[in-house]
């Protein structure tokens, strides 16, 4: 992919992407993306893409990735949380599920946009994620 190919399809996607995705914090009873843009370079730092999941009844998630072309990629799996210390105690043994995709999983994924879904009971959840390499 030229450099202007990819920066054309980085522009659409943030266009997409509603502005308030980009905030890091739920509000009561909201399920929300963490981050949209994902940097998988191993710095710590926006790695894997994250999802908020508000769950009051602890139902099944079901939590797929997939590339422009419609293909399943991906699934997001839990991810671990610390149980030491706020504010990461909070969402231990709560409501909320964080979900991740790591693009490095399974063989690393292109950089370029993809679409989230989010099934849980009768809603879901979906929208596009950038992988910057």
């Amino acid at each position: 992919m030229t450099r202007k190919a990819f920066t054309l399809r980085l522009m659409a996607a943030l266009l997409l992407a509603p502005a308030a995705a980009f905030c890091a914090a739920s509000a009561l009873g909201q399920s929300k993306p963490l981050n949209r843009l994902v940097t998988p370079n191993h710095d710590g730092y926006n790695d894997t893409f994250i999802f908020r999941c508000y769950n009051p009844r602890d139902a099944a998630i079901d939590a797929r990735i997939y590339n422009l072309s419609g293909m399943e990629i991906g699934s997001m799996s839990l991810k671990q949380r610390y149980t030491a210390g706020p504010p990461a105690a909070q969402y231990i043994y709560g409501e909320y599920y964080d979900l991740q995709w790591d693009p490095n999983s399974g063989g690393p994924q292109p950089g370029g946009a993809y679409i989230y879904q989010i099934r849980l009971e009768t809603t879901v959840y979906k929208g596009t994620v950038v992988v910057i390499r």
